[in-house]
């Protein structure tokens, strides 16, 4: 059945009036502008919220990156050096970066296709480019047995760097064949040198310089690299 005409009978209460059929048109339509424009509002909110998220990640990113990374290994890793001098390295740490309870001690080990002195040069050359600086001969520095030993410093930290000849793997000796006719006695001879691998490593032990002083002041010092 379809909507009474206007003026038609109403029901027991008579015919509609056309005023009240107007007003509730009306209010119809002002119910359904306000959903819209509060379906507007959500959807910029969202949008707004979206963008808000979306600006803050990338500094959240930066920071949490910035946090995570080791300036120290960043500033290794930027140095100009050969790449003859650096082709391959390892690194190592142990101890908080803010220095809770202690602080933190990076080592970093370069392998080298040249000779320790020249690799010691070209590394000498590239931190000195860096901003560090050879410390004073009075103050501490390892001594070591072979190879050459360097200490630098630049800002908060100190540096001892290391660069000797890699030690070989000493090949284990071939079994004896059951059965084979002993051989006579060999002859006393000097026993041989612990055999050289070309090329050199390069260790690099870095220290807050007050973490540094500390570990002098112990019994025994620091130990060589």
């Amino acid at each position: 059945m379809g909507p009474l005409p206007l003026g038609a009978p109403g029901g027991p209460g008579g015919p509609v009036p056309r005023d009240l059929l107007v007003t509730t048109g009306m209010i119809k339509r002002a119910e359904l502008r306000k959903h819209l424009r509060i379906q507007q509002q959500l959807k910029v909110g969202t949008l707004a919220l979206v963008a808000m998220l979306l600006l803050a990640a990338y500094p959240v990113y930066l920071f949490t990156t910035a946090v995570a990374q080791d300036p120290v290994f960043t500033a290794l890793d930027d140095l100009e050096l050969p790449d003859w001098a650096a082709y391959e390295y390892t690194d190592a740490s142990s101890g908080s970066r803010w220095c809770i309870d202690q602080c933190r001690f990076r080592t970093r080990t370069w392998a080298s296709e040249r000779a320790p002195e020249e690799t010691s040069e070209a590394y000498s050359i590239a931190l000195t480019a860096d901003g560090w600086r050879l410390r004073p001969p009075e103050v501490f520095c390892p001594k070591v047995a072979e190879g050459v030993m360097t200490c630098w410093k630049k800002d908060e930290y100190v540096m001892d760097m290391w660069a000797r000849a890699p030690i070989c793997e000493v090949p284990p000796p071939r079994p004896s064949i059951e059965g084979a006719s002993p051989t006579a006695a060999p002859t006393a001879q000097a026993a041989p040198a612990t055999p050289v691998c070309p090329g050199s490593l390069v260790t690099m032990d870095v220290r807050n310089a007050i973490d540094y002083r500390t570990a002098i002041d112990k019994p025994g010092g620091i130990p060589p690299a």
